[in-house]
């Protein structure tokens, strides 16, 4: 997770561009003002290239999208998952934003 308060646009450029699906490289960067799990779910699904908003009819009007963001996590080959503007999420929302098993790593400047 990127934590930096400053939004240091060196960070945020670097991040972005290391973000390769297909080497297994996402970075997540949370849209303004997401605060719930639902929304971080969608803005993982979006950077995983999957579509955010899912198709049907959900109980309660509620899409299953942190369950399907934890299921693309699992069967994609992602190896390193870097969430930008980290520190302006709140615990519940950061805490799932790696549903696999992943090990962070230090950024090196």
């Amino acid at each position: 997770m990127v934590i930096d308060p400053g939004n240091d646009v060196i960070y945020t450029h670097t991040a972005l561009a290391a973000h390769h699906p297909p080497s297994g490289r996402i970075t997540l960067h949370p849209g303004p003002g997401t605060t719930s799990e639902t929304g971080l779910a969608h803005d993982l699904l979006a950077a995983l290239g999957k579509p955010p908003l899912l198709p049907g009819r959900f109980p309660g009007g509620r899409q299953p999208a942190r369950q399907a963001a934890t299921a693309w996590m699992a069967a994609l080959p992602v190896t390193r998952l870097t969430v930008l503007r980290a520190h302006r999420l709140t615990p519940p929302p950061a805490a799932r934003c790696a549903p696999c098993s992943y090990k962070p790593s230090p950024i090196s400047t």
